[in-house]
């Protein structure tokens, strides 16, 4: 969910709400956070919640990937990024895709890393603030109802595997910091400054071709992709 746009819709009263909840995100604390901070809140706008606690890898995407969404009116991640991309991506892969992804989301921040939860905080015009203050703002935005439509970008391998991003997607050095500190979730966002320091001293080498097209010189045409080694 998100402030206004152009255009926007408005979730209905009473408002109901599957809730995807990663127990072992952040620090740890996202189930009593929510319990603490974020019920008491929805249920003053009228909102019930039916609360999903993920045990596992993947869990999120195979629960939207298969089951019947008719029964809830917005489906609300708390967690950091890496569970809504597992949501996204799971809604990409039903067969309904289309329909299963109008279905408004809600991210409230409760991972290492709530890029999003703290985009929409910002474009919602309130103060650069984390943790519980960002929780709080990212809730009442929640509680308001209002959402609007937001880009995504889609990525195909080599493999054949496709991919969605509400973010960005990254290659090298930044992959290597988000994947090499996964074993301090425990340490909070201060893993990244781990991870980091891990990764500056390996110093690896990444090598990869990047194709690109150049803006036409003229309207109409269709330019031959170039390449670009990156050392």
């Amino acid at each position: 969910l998100s402030p206004p746009g152009d255009s926007y819709g408005v979730l209905p009263r009473p408002c109901r709400a599957l809730v995807l909840l990663n127990p072992q995100s952040g620090s740890g604390r996202a189930l009593d956070d929510f319990q603490a901070v974020v019920q008491p809140m929805l249920a003053e706008a009228d909102i019930t919640t039916t609360v999903f606690v993920t045990e596992r890898a993947h869990h999120a995407h195979e629960k939207v990937r298969d089951e019947d969404l008719s029964q809830w009116d917005t489906l609300v991640v708390m967690s950091g990024d890496g569970l809504l991309f597992e949501v996204v991506n799971g809604l990409m892969e039903r067969p309904d895709w289309k329909e299963a992804m109008k279905k408004p989301l809600c991210i409230l921040p409760g991972g290492s890393g709530n890029a999003l939860a703290a985009s929409i905080n910002y474009y919602a015009g309130y103060d650069h603030v984390a943790k519980k203050k960002l929780l709080t703002n990212c809730t009442f935005i929640l509680c308001k109802g209002l959402y609007t439509q937001m880009d995504l970008v889609s990525l195909s391998t080599a493999s054949g595997k496709r991919f969605f991003s509400f973010l960005g997607f990254g290659w090298g050095f930044i992959s290597d910091v988000d994947i090499d500190s996964e074993k301090y979730r425990w340490l909070g966002s201060a893993r990244f400054t781990l991870g980091t320091l891990q990764c500056l001293a390996k110093l690896r080498v990444y090598q990869g071709r990047l194709s690109y097209l150049p803006v036409a010189a003229e309207q109409g045409g269709s330019p031959a992709p170039r390449d670009a080694q990156a050392p």
